[in-house]
């Protein structure tokens, strides 16, 4: 009788490119096994061995629904032998399932110190797509007012259930927006929480004019992100997180007891196991009453909220709005007035902060009061400007660029769109 007394494979997941992971065995001279290998539709890996002439494989590796094994091995007189299987490239996440069986027809078994049986199944081996990172741009209030909004800026690479980057990537941030009708001012300048995504969660249970909302998973939320949804008041934003439910026959009056309960879960091996329920209890600033079932919207803000929420982590340097001035020119001559003739008020407002200059404009740069579409501007101080004359608005317009130096430290687990709410930083009106 001889014996296999040990495989070992690297079972850490795998990115989507095709990758080669070598396998060992060990066991007595003269022992023979075989492999199996399979994904997760159930395909059976095909260890493709034979070689033409020229040393290339005569079929390619990969999975077919037809049953495959490795055809039995024997170890030599080294008592190793050391394989190799190639996980192809993939274009959704797949997981492996390896089984060693030690061929009793050649009086082979596996080490009963250590196994169960003839047959022995390794640790899954999970392979995951490239994370891609999407930033794009967006006004939830004025979109009508936007012209067609620039590309996203995107970036893929390695997830972090892989491994988590070794280095960064660094993208530029060019965004012109333009308005086809109204015009903006700057409200703010972009900060990195002005950066948004959200993601949904379900309310386990209903709540009558509470702060205390059940929800059924809590993965991925943080404190201080906003949340809606039917019943919910207006504007509440999340002040606490807490796992577990309340218990109201373990609580007091001095203390609130929440706990636990325990879930059927898959472990990353495929077996099912027991683990605590991923549920729990987040508290809002504001007063509510909703039903169980309800779908729950979370914004989240910026990298610290995307790093809880998949793994995502970036930075930005020089981010600056800027907005272009409106330059037109007068189309009748001015004379001690404070209407201005103009042939395009595009992009111009009424406001205090809205300054025009030019040849003839006073030194002290008037402000415009009125605006007549398409005619004319009412400034605050009485002009003499000749017909043909350039004049320049600045503080408001009709075109915007958001620049950027952006840097992505971790591609998270899943791909994620951050969105710059355009709202926050331009006033449309």
């Amino acid at each position: 009788m001889k014996l296999i007394k040990n495989i070992t494979i690297d079972s850490k997941p795998i990115a989507s490119a095709a990758t080669t992971k070598q396998y060992t065995v060990t066991g007595d001279v003269g022992a023979v096994f075989s492999l199996t290998v399979t994904n997760e539709a159930g395909d059976f890996y095909n260890f493709s061995e034979e070689l033409d002439k020229n040393g290339n494989l005569v079929t390619a590796v990969g999975f077919a629904a037809a049953g495959a094994r490795l055809a039995p091995k024997t170890i030599g007189q080294s008592g190793v032998y050391v394989g190799a299987i190639t996980f192809p490239t993939v274009t959704g996440d797949d997981v492996y399932s390896i089984t060693m069986t030690a061929e009793a027809a050649k009086d082979t078994f596996l080490d009963s110190a250590i196994y169960n049986s003839n047959i022995h199944t390794l640790a899954n081996i999970h392979q995951y797509l490239d994370t891609t990172i999407t930033f794009s741009l967006s006004s939830a209030g004025s979109s009508g007012s936007y012209n067609t909004l620039p590309s996203n800026v995107t970036a893929t690479s390695i997830s972090s259930s892989v491994e988590k980057n070794s280095s960064s990537t660094a993208k530029t941030i060019l965004w012109n927006v333009t308005l086809s009708a109204s015009q903006f001012i700057i409200a703010k300048q972009p900060t990195i929480s002005d950066f948004q995504f959200s993601t949904t969660k379900v309310s386990r249970t209903a709540g009558a004019s509470t702060k205390k909302v059940e929800v059924t998973s809590l993965k991925g939320l943080s404190v201080g992100m906003p949340v809606s949804g039917t019943g919910i008041a207006s504007n509440s934003v999340v002040t606490e997180i807490t796992r577990g439910y309340l218990d109201a026959n373990k609580s007091s009056a001095i203390e609130d007891v929440y706990v636990i309960p325990k879930a059927i879960a898959v472990s990353a091996e495929g077996q099912q196991e027991l683990s605590e329920d991923i549920g729990g209890t987040i508290t809002i600033d504001k007063s509510s009453t909703f039903n169980a079932g309800v779908t729950l919207t979370f914004v989240g803000k910026g990298s610290s909220d995307a790093s809880v929420f998949n793994g995502t982590s970036f930075s930005f340097k020089n981010l600056l709005l800027t907005i272009d001035p409106v330059v037109t020119t007068t189309d009748a001559a001015v004379s001690g007035s404070k209407t201005i003739p103009i042939t395009s008020t595009n992009g111009i407002k009424a406001a205090d902060t809205i300054l025009m200059s030019g040849i003839g404009v006073t030194a002290a740069l008037p402000h415009v009061d009125t605006v007549n579409n398409n005619v004319s501007v009412v400034v605050s101080t009485n002009q003499t400007i000749e017909n043909g004359q350039t004049m320049t608005f600045t503080g408001s317009s009709r075109s915007a660029t958001i620049t950027a130096d952006l840097t992505i430290f971790d591609f998270g687990v899943d791909d994620i769109t951050i969105t710059l709410a355009l709202d926050n930083i331009l006033t449309v009106a």
